[in-house]
């Protein structure tokens, strides 16, 4: 991402593997609100997509034939152009006040959550899967969890809750605990274009222990059953939103920014062939 871009949330990249549209907003503009920018998966210059308004754009996710993408706004879900033109459209979403992190299927099969504070004296949040089609029908509560994707072939849902990563079948049924990780935290996670890897980020550290440095976070990657897991980076660094693309992992990461300065970039790490 360009040196000149707050980058913030969850990024996603074009089927044809040719773009990526973000959420953020550049130095030195006025506006410091986080909007959905696309720009060459090679870099280069980035295009607002979306611009004005009071809120935040974020959580932008493709159709699969890329020429739109539906993203979170202020606690509803829209949809927009890929180029931004023709304004925006609402999608029904939960109905239950607060819905976020809209992600599409290969086969333009939604799955989000909604949001909900318990009252209790901590105030908790709740988080709840659902998913529809991409006009709102066939609205379907799965369970409680957060940041789902879908995996390739649209028949999975990879997700986090209390710490630990989850897989279930769309329709809701043969939940897995892939993770089982005692006081480390291992969330955002998504498969890989073959559908047999997971990378996810982690505050566990090599030795299995969890990292002392609240910003020491990292990507990792197991296989689909929980198996062969592995530790991707290491820098101290708050590494998250990690992506498979092919055969390489991008990422949000503040590494490599001056001390104080609290930046995050899109950073693409190569991995070796299989």
């Amino acid at each position: 991402s360009p040196n000149e871009s707050f980058v913030g949330y969850r990024f996603c990249i074009s089927p044809d593997k040719k773009n990526i549209v973000y959420s953020g907003y550049q130095a030195g503009g006025g506006d410091k609100l986080y909007q959905l920018w696309k720009i060459p998966i090679t870099g280069g210059a980035s295009t607002k997509i979306t611009s004005g308004g009071s809120n935040y754009c974020i959580s932008p996710s493709f159709t699969s034939d890329g020429k739109y993408l539906v993203y979170e706004s202020a606690g509803k879900l829209w949809k927009v152009r890929q180029d931004g033109a023709g304004g925006k459209t609402l999608i029904p979403g939960s109905g239950t006040g607060y819905d976020i992190t809209p992600q599409l299927s290969s086969q333009n099969k939604l799955v989000f959550c909604s949001v909900s504070q318990v009252q209790t004296y901590q105030n908790l949040l709740k988080y709840f899967i659902w998913t529809s089609n991409l006009n709102g029908g066939e609205l379907t509560q799965i369970r409680e969890g957060k940041n789902p994707l879908w995996s390739p072939d649209g028949k999975q849902i990879i997700f986090d809750h209390a710490g630990e990563i989850w897989l279930i079948n769309a329709d809701g049924t043969e939940l897995q605990q892939l993770t089982n990780s005692s006081e480390v935290i291992e969330s955002i996670p998504s498969f890989s274009d073959n559908g047999e890897y997971i990378v996810f980020v982690s505050n566990e550290t090599k030795t299995g222990n969890l990292s002392l440095r609240g910003s020491n976070w990292n990507i990792w990657s197991m296989k689909t059953d929980g198996s062969e897991k592995q530790q991707i980076t290491e820098l101290s660094s708050w590494d998250s939103w990690p992506l498979y693309s092919g055969n390489s992992i991008y990422f949000l990461s503040g590494r490599a920014t001056k001390k104080k300065q609290n930046t995050q970039r899109i950073w693409k790490l190569q991995l070796h062939n299989e």
